[in-house]
């Protein structure tokens, strides 16, 4: 019995050893932008012992080695962890910006920052998007030569483009906002600044 006992927690040191020693390889390739080495050593770590953060980190490398509807999926997956949420969001938001499917990457900033409402790439790339998604629309192109891109599903309700109407106002109200915070910042940070005594920063 004892030895069955060692058995069991051996094979459980075994295994998040491997998937532990998976995810160092990827991370490893990823900085050395080996994406697809990165994909197949985080996919390795996640088969062995899945987790929310391994997923986040099988969708990134995905998505940063073009294989953005996989990565979709797999950042999906990622947001079951709600400190993660945020991060996904963004990475998926990239994957749809650069599918060109501007509602969908629209959708996912919008929703990104709502939770980090401070968080200046998601303000930046989504500007970009509403811009993108009109001239897109001024040209008249509905289809903009953009693979379509199909959202993982997801358990809560997400308006999809077709019921998402054109101008928003909740992703206007949203952006003018988020414009507004940055143009109080800066202007705060323009004024002469009074002189105190501080150690340190």
């Amino acid at each position: 019995m004892i030895l069955l006992a060692l058995l069991v927690n051996w094979l459980t040191f075994w295994r998040e050893t491997n998937s532990h020693a998976a995810t160092a390889r990827g991370s490893k390739a990823y900085e050395q932008k080996k994406y697809s080495a990165a994909v197949d050593a985080f996919r390795k770590a996640n088969a062995v012992a899945p987790t929310p953060s391994r997923a986040f980190n099988l969708g990134t490398a995905q998505v940063a080695g073009g294989n953005r509807e996989e990565g979709s999926a797999a950042l999906a997956e990622a947001m079951r962890d709600p400190s993660l949420r945020a991060k996904a969001l963004y990475n998926r938001g990239n994957a749809a910006l650069a599918a060109k499917a501007y509602d969908y990457a629209i959708r996912d900033y919008t929703d990104a920052l709502k939770i980090r409402p401070a968080d200046a790439a998601a303000k930046r790339n989504l500007e970009i998007a509403l811009r993108q998604r009109s001239m897109q629309q001024q040209s008249g192109g509905a289809g903009g030569g953009g693979q379509a891109l199909q959202p993982p599903p997801q358990k809560q309700k997400a308006a999809t483009p077709q019921e998402q109407p054109r101008g928003d106002p909740n992703t206007e109200a949203l952006l003018r906002s988020v414009q507004q915070q940055e143009q109080e910042e800066l202007s705060r940070m323009n004024r002469p600044a009074q002189r105190k005594a501080h150690v340190g920063w």
